[in-house]
């Protein structure tokens, strides 16, 4: 940590977590979702990697929270949402037979 001249107050604090996905950040995520993996330009012979990158750019654009989210932390929050939408689709297919 760097501190002021008196040694009292850290001058530049190191960064951290970037915090909590807000409702906003979870649709934009959503609708980049879509608007990537319904590329028909692309196809479905592009790698994880290039798959992701394309996501994060699209997110990127849009994003207005002014909090930048690493792939990694896009892909990870990606999984979270995925996992609940296929936990909610399960419930209710269950309560529709």
């Amino acid at each position: 940590f760097d501190v002021d001249e008196d040694g009292e107050g850290i001058v530049d604090a190191p960064k951290g977590r970037a915090g909590n996905y807000t409702n906003v950040e979870d649709i934009l995520l959503c609708n980049t979702w879509l608007q990537v993996s319904r590329d028909p330009s692309v196809g479905g012979d592009q790698s994880r990697d290039a798959y992701w990158l394309r996501m994060k750019e699209h997110f990127d654009v849009r994003n207005v929270s002014g909090i930048d989210r690493s792939d990694r932390s896009l892909r990870s929050r990606w999984s979270t949402i995925n996992k609940d939408c296929q936990n909610w689709a399960a419930a209710q297919k269950a309560v529709d037979k």
